[in-house]
């Protein structure tokens, strides 16, 4: 059998077995498929593969994709994951990506967005091509809720109108990151523009909470051009705030306002505490800054 074969049994794996969500999925695919073209100017069709031979697709990888030391790191991790399947699956003997290390991740300060950065953004809004104006409140409401509840990009957009609870303000996120549901309060702030979003969409023909032109669930190029439009109205755009740039700022401005860690972790949906500390070290960082200032 040759590697597609095997690609794909591992796919169905991380679907049915881990729980992975698509976008994951997907990306493991396409890298596993650059993978593949390589060994096929290698012309190696099967699973003789050699240690040696992947430090040289990584380095080939580096040096035709111009890569970052993050992504380089993200390929070895998606084929230690592949070779590590193969030998638990005893498909292969040996394991050559036993030897290779992934580099040890170097935590940056998170970029923040202040208050006033945010309420820049939600008027700049109002200043959009007319096109684009039509949708200023459902606009505004992707943005309000990015800084006000700390959602990831693939859950804003797999949001439907029942995750709503408008009686207990709440917001139900269902099969987050590692298939776990969550629930996040509503912010005061987000009310009024829910209900205003609400009112413009009745009657409801979709369940979806945000929809693009074809009246269909917003997809992530849409999200992404409606953010990089604000940000370039806001004056912003040099910044290169993403999505996660408002969750940082979510779990930052949380643990400065005395949060405990483990209630910050709950409702960003974080697996292990770790990934939410560095928010902690983040602040006492900062702080040491300012006394040094002194």
């Amino acid at each position: 059998m040759n590697i597609s074969y095997y690609r794909t049994k591992f796919l169905a794996y991380l679907s049915v077995e881990r729980s992975c969500s698509s976008q994951t999925i997907s990306t493991y695919r396409k890298e596993l498929d650059k993978f593949s073209s390589f060994l096929l100017t290698k012309n190696i069709k099967n699973l003789d593969i050699t240690t040696t031979l992947l430090r040289e697709y990584f380095f080939f990888a580096k040096e035709n994709r111009v890569l970052s030391q993050t992504s380089i790191s993200k390929i070895i991790s998606i084929l230690k994951s592949f070779f590590n399947y193969l030998e638990e699956e005893e498909i292969i003997l040996k394991n050559p990506s036993r030897k290779i290390r992934v580099p040890k991740k170097i935590n940056k300060a998170p970029k923040v967005i202040s208050k006033t950065e945010f309420d820049i953004l939600i008027k700049s809004i109002d200043f959009a091509p007319p096109r684009c104006r039509k949708h200023a409140l459902r606009d505004k409401l992707i943005i309000s809720m990015l800084f006000y509840t700390g959602i990831r990009r693939a859950e804003i957009l797999n949001l439907d109108w029942n995750d709503f609870n408008l009686e207990k303000n709440t917001l139900l996120i269902r099969s987050g990151k590692g298939n776990k549901d969550r629930i996040i309060p509503v912010h005061k702030n987000l009310i009024p523009l829910i209900e205003s979003y609400l009112n413009q969409r009745l009657p409801l023909k979709n369940n979806a909470l945000f929809i693009g032109e074809a009246r269909k669930r917003l997809c992530i190029k849409s999200f992404t051009n409606i953010l990089t439009m604000c940000l370039r109205l806001s004056g912003l755009a040099k910044k290169r705030y993403s999505a996660h740039s408002f969750r940082h700022s979510f779990a930052t401005h949380l643990i400065e306002s005395g949060a405990d860690i483990f209630k910050v972790q709950r409702l960003l949906g974080h697996q292990s505490l770790d990934t939410t500390k560095i928010y902690i070290n983040f602040n006492s960082s900062q702080m040491a800054k300012t006394i040094n200032k002194l």
